[in-house]
C-alpha cells in the first residue's frame, strides 16, 4: 500500500489553488466544481482536508462547512478521490481521518448529500455509519435528486 498523508489545509498559494481547481473539475465536473475564489474561502473559514501521495500530489479532497443552525454539526460539501486511487481504501481512510477531525473538534454530527445513483459513494458513507435521512427531490435542479445522509459522531 502506498504511503498517503492526510492533512488539514490552513494556508494556500496560487499553485495549490490551481491544483485543487483542476481536481475539482476532473472529479466533480465543471458544473459542480468550486472555483478559484471559493477554494481560499473554504480553506480559511471552513475545513479543507486533503490526501496526498508520497510525491505530495493531492489525490483526495474533503471540504467541510459548519451548519449555522446547529453549531455542533458539519456539512460535508465535497468529497472525492482521484480515479487512480479509487477502490484501494483511500476514500475510506480519508473519511475516517475527516470524522476523527470532526470528533476532536467537538462536532456531534455530520451531514452530506449524495446522488442516489453514485453507488460507490453511498456504499462508502453507509459503511462509515451514515444513514439516509431523506431524499431531496430536485435539490440541484429538475431531476437532480440527492440523498441527505447523516452520521452521529
Amino acid at each position: 500500500m502506498e504511503k498517503i498523508i492526510f492533512r488539514v489545509l490552513d494556508s494556500f498559494d496560487t499553485k495549490l489553488v490551481k491544483e485543487i481547481k483542476k481536481l475539482e473539475v476532473q472529479n466533480l465536473g465543471a458544473q459542480a466544481a468550486i472555483n478559484q475564489w471559493q477554494i481560499p474561502v473554504i480553506i480559511r473559514y471552513g475545513k479543507f482536508i486533503v490526501a496526498q501521495d508520497d510525491k505530495g500530489s493531492i489525490i483526495g479532497v474533503c471540504e467541510l462547512l459548519r451548519k449555522w443552525k446547529e453549531n455542533d454539526s458539519a456539512f460535508l460539501h465535497s468529497f472525492y478521490i482521484s480515479k487512480d486511487y479509487r477502490s484501494k481504501g483511500t476514500g475510506r481512510r480519508l473519511l475516517e481521518f475527516v470524522l476523527e477531525c470532526l470528533k476532536s473538534g467537538g462536532f456531534k454530527s455530520v451531514v452530506l448529500t449524495v446522488a442516489p445513483d453514485n453507488i460507490a459513494a453511498v456504499r462508502l458513507y453507509s459503511g462509515a455509519g451514515f444513514k439516509i435521512k431523506e431524499v431531496l427531490c430536485n435539490e440541484y435542479g429538475p431531476g437532480t435528486d440527492r440523498y441527505l445522509m447523516e452520521k452521529e459522531l
